[in-house]
């Protein structure tokens, strides 16, 4: 098999890349094309593999974005496109290139829906998951002392700071949950790298917080596997999200044994399963701006209820015996079912078809 993606880096579809090939070359020879941005040895790769007849491949999976999924115009082998979307709109465009190839891998069976609703055949969409590394992502983790200064109860977000994540809401709303008297931080481990001029100390300062001591942001972490030791430093997991294609640290932030809190919508709730505390929600058009410039498609989404979001918050904190129970029994569930090799296996099901 011929893999094509973005192999390196410490953002989701680098983490996604290098996991589920380096996980699937366990079971199949795989040749891999890393690519930087846009650009690779992918041409050559390939020429090179089809001049040889016994490494000619059977397969050509891409692991991009739809919008770049012409890569696979004339590959060797069976064309795949994998590929990962939040919206429920994919640009006309984007559909064409994924219609090309002969079939479509996306994580979820919500987003295989979305997908078929945008015109795609139903036979050519499939759901390949994605999951984490058992070995770095498991309750046993030993902590990170980086947080030993923040005493109290820890919840714990991470992701790109912008709309679709919700963590302006987050912010907010765990500002409000909480009294003078309770011992709570909300450790933020965001930034956002599309927005130079992203800063975190400002953005806290206009918001107007009651408690803006007990909020704490860690810088970008360059190590994917040290997440897990960050995971169980804290107490809990939050991810008021709006939209996921898959939503990885909320599978990883569960593998850890957290209690976690997030959204019922989207990619995710392919493996949220009842040890989760869903936020309820309404599904509204996107019109964040920034979003819209940087997707070039509209679609829906969700826009969690923030009041339910404050009692699942308050919940989690006073009945810490209960969240934590259901923190092991989640992540049971992770480690069971939604591993790299868990995808692997399904990914090399459907190339034996």
């Amino acid at each position: 098999m011929h893999a094509i993606g973005w192999f390196e880096g410490r953002f989701g579809y680098n983490v996604h890349t290098r996991n589920f090939f380096e996980s699937l070359a366990r079971l199949t020879p795989v040749v891999a094309s890393p690519l930087i941005v846009n650009d690779g040895p992918w041409q050559a790769d390939r020429a090179l593999l089809e001049r040889i007849p016994n490494l000619t491949p059977r397969a050509t999976v891409a692991l991009l974005y739809a919008e770049m999924m012409d890569i696979l115009d004339g590959a060797p082998g069976r064309r795949i496109a994998y590929t990962v979307w939040e919206s429920t709109v994919f640009p006309s465009a984007w559909i064409e290139k994924l219609r090309a190839a002969d079939e479509v891998w996306i994580p979820s069976a919500w987003g295989r829906e979305v997908l078929i609703e945008n015109g795609l055949s139903a036979g050519t969409v499939h759901v390949v998951p994605e999951g984490v590394d058992p070995a770095i992502f498991n309750p046993d983790i030993a902590p990170t002392a980086a947080l030993d200064a923040f005493s109290g109860f820890k919840f714990l977000n991470v992701g790109r700071f912008e709309s679709r994540k919700g963590t302006q809401l987050l912010i907010e709303t765990f500002d409000r949950a909480f009294g003078p008297n309770d011992d709570v931080r909300l450790i933020l481990a965001c930034d956002n790298h599309h927005d130079p001029d992203f800063n975190i100390a400002r953005i806290l300062r206009a918001l107007n917080l009651r408690y803006p001591e007990r909020i704490a942001f860690i810088p970008p972490v360059r190590s994917h596997a040290r997440f897990a030791e960050l995971y169980r430093a804290c107490d809990a997991f939050v991810s008021p999200f709006r939209a996921e294609g898959w939503g990885l640290p909320v599978c990883e932030a569960m593998a850890c044994g957290l209690p976690v809190i997030a959204t019922d919508y989207s990619g995710p709730t392919e493996f949220m399963d009842e040890s989760v505390y869903r936020i309820g929600c309404s599904v509204v058009e996107i019109t964040d701006a920034q979003y819209l410039s940087a997707a070039t498609a509209g679609g829906r989404w969700a826009e969690p209820d923030p009041d339910h979001l404050c009692e699942l918050l308050r919940e989690v904190y006073r009945n810490r015996n209960e969240a934590a129970r259901r923190g092991l029994a989640g992540a049971r569930h992770i480690l069971d079912h939604f591993t790299w090799t868990d995808a692997a296996n399904t990914a090399l099901s459907r190339l034996s078809s």
